[in-house]
């Protein structure tokens, strides 16, 4: 028997405070527990892309090409690395699960 518990909302909200205070109670009553920040896998997978993108710009500038939309680049550290639409991000979630449960 398995019990998943999600924590979603806001940041800086206590999300992290009420997991540790669950971990503590559960293991307190003998079951095993793990506490898994989705965040933290999130911008380690999107690390080494954002290094990537800013290496192009680099690259951009050098050429006298304009440079991009602060807004457009790394798109995988806001709100569109959670659109189902976004087949990047996709993939990189997929990524962040797979590295979360190794």
């Amino acid at each position: 028997e398995c019990l998943l518990i999600v924590l979603v909302g806001l940041p800086a909200r206590g999300k992290s405070f009420i997991a540790r205070k669950l971990l503590n109670t559960l293991t307190w009553r003998g079951n095993q527990c793990k506490i898994f920040n989705v965040g933290k896998y999130r911008r380690k997978i999107t690390k080494g892309q954002s290094e990537t993108e800013d290496a192009g710009e680099q690259e951009e500038k050098k050429e006298g090409s304009p440079s991009r939309d602060c807004s457009k680049s790394n798109k995988t550290n806001d709100a569109d690395f959670f659109d189902d639409a976004n087949q990047e991000a996709a993939r990189l979630r997929l990524e962040a699960a797979a590295a979360a449960l190794h």
